[in-house]
């Protein structure tokens, strides 16, 4: 990991001309030096500046440099501390291992080998940084009342969030590309008892069968051409936690064999091994495709569909739930003028109207890129319809039209075409759904003909929509 961003460092030793090689080598990288010639000043340097990493003398004048890495342990214990010494001093460097020392180096130093442990100890740190941070921030990222949630849609996802988070039960969510199932999936897991568990995220759409298998159960040393040492895999690094499956639609049968019997008996074997390994994750997985139609053709596994579709949450693509685009835009402007360090920019009436009639085929996604590119190309301190720069797509990209012509020409023929009140593709849908059923008297494989449909897919529409009748036949609904 190359070292991008200036580091500051303190070098508390009494050699003069070593510091000034020290100092000429490291700060090659890019790196700001403070230098000490004794403890005291190495200690006052401490007490008024934040340093990322500390490489000090053991014997340096006045209180030593064990006296340093009490301080930097007390007081910025992420800090890592190189110690360096005279010659035989093994009790010392001994001792100051045990203190919580990084590393040690005897004199006279090889400067090179010094530089190489700078770099691995600002690496090491900084990784360390990202993870507590992310560590503690996560319940505030993923708080609930932090989504923007203005839609009825939304809110109704919130609400079931709410409900699903606090159980261990596996959890399905479906939507287009870029509608934020992942951020779901993260508020889920810091809304649950497993919060202080590891959410382990596998994208798998990514990676090709044997690198997938490899990436989700681990393997072992010699499994494979390159595999030169054992590796844990995610499902046993979110052991205690969550692990997030995204474009789980994407998996090849294989894999989809023994995900089911991980999820089923709670143990794994890596690629190349015999041993069990017993884990304990919770399931989170995403799709952007219809499963049931993959299931039908074969592509899927039914008794894997079913495993994981025990709760679904549905996200409306952004076209659907157009009273959260306004807020999403105003929260994306502000962040990313802040990222950019300008001014805040202002969003005018046009701008606002175009970007609420827009159909956003990208969703959340190309929201934000869209304001992002808007904010970076903009001239003056008010977005405009040129820097939006937002080409409408043609319908047919977005929703295909229902194609139920044997619904149409019975309904009509008994008078009983309904009439919409609206054009949403959604309540229009349910309307042709409600008016199939009655047509058809309830039957629901009468009533996906008539639809043009699958039987499987009418019963995934039945449930998406909630819709139900109490002389609905039992066997024409499947848990």
């Amino acid at each position: 990991m190359a070292i991008t961003s200036s580091n500051h460092l303190l070098l508390a030793d009494p050699d003069q001309d070593l510091r000034a090689q020290v100092v000429a080598l490291v700060s090659q990288d890019g790196n700001r030096i403070s230098q000490a010639s004794d403890s005291y000043l190495a200690l006052e340097l401490l007490a008024n500046n934040v340093f990322q990493l500390v490489v000090t003398d053991l014997d340096l004048p006045s209180s030593g440099g064990l006296e340093v890495l009490r301080y930097v342990q007390e007081h910025a214990p992420s800090t890592p501390v190189i110690i360096t010494s005279r010659p035989g001093s093994v009790e010392d460097a001994v001792e100051a291992m045990r203190r919580g020392a990084f590393d040690y180096q005897e004199k006279p130093l090889n400067l090179e080998h010094l530089r190489l442990t700078v770099r691995r100890a600002l690496e090491k740190a900084s990784l360390q940084h990202a993870y507590h941070y992310l560590r503690h921030e996560q319940p505030y990222l993923y708080r609930l009342e932090s989504l923007t949630a203005q839609s009825e849609a939304m809110q109704q996802v919130i609400r079931q969030i709410k409900r699903l988070a606090p159980t261990n039960l596996t959890v399905m969510i479906t939507g287009e590309t870029g509608t934020g199932k992942s951020l779901i999936a993260g508020a889920i897991h810091a809304n649950s008892p497993r919060r202080d568990g590891t959410m382990v995220t596998v994208n798998c759409a990514a990676l090709s069968e044997t690198l997938l298998e490899s990436e989700l159960f681990g393997h072992e040393k010699g499994a494979f051409t390159g595999a030169h040492m054992a590796r844990a895999g995610r499902f046993q690094q979110a052991h205690g936690g969550t692990l997030f499956l995204d474009e789980v639609g994407e998996m090849s049968p294989a894999i989809q064999a023994k995900v089911l019997r991980a999820i089923e008996d709670q143990v794994i074997y890596r690629l190349g091994g015999s041993r069990e390994i017993h884990v304990d994750v919770r399931i989170v997985a995403a799709t952007n495709r219809d499963l049931t139609l993959a299931v039908e053709s074969g592509q899927f596994r039914k008794d894997l569909y079913y495993r994981l579709n025990v709760a679904t949450l549905d996200l409306a693509p952004l076209r659907r739930r157009r009273a959260d685009i306004l807020p999403m835009a105003n929260m994306f402007l502000k962040r990313i003028c802040q990222e950019l360090k300008r001014p805040l920019v202002h969003m005018g009436s046009q701008v606002c109207q175009a970007l609420e009639d827009y159909p956003w085929p990208g969703n959340i996604r190309e929201l934000r890129n869209v304001i992002e590119r808007a904010v970076l190309f903009t001239e003056n301190g008010e977005l405009t319809l040129a820097d939006l720069n937002l080409t409408f797509p043609p319908p047919s990209a977005l929703d295909p039209p229902c194609q139920a012509p044997a619904l149409l020409e019975s309904a009509a023929a008994n008078g009983g075409l309904f009439l919409a009140h609206s054009l949403n593709l959604e309540e229009l849908e349910r309307q042709a759904i409600v008016t199939a059923l009655e047509q058809s008297g309830w039957v629901q494989k009468d009533a996906a003909a008539m639809l043009g449909i699958s039987p499987s897919r009418m019963t995934y529409k039945l449930n998406k929509l909630g819709l139900s009748h109490p002389r609905f036949r039992a066997k024409s609904r499947r848990a």
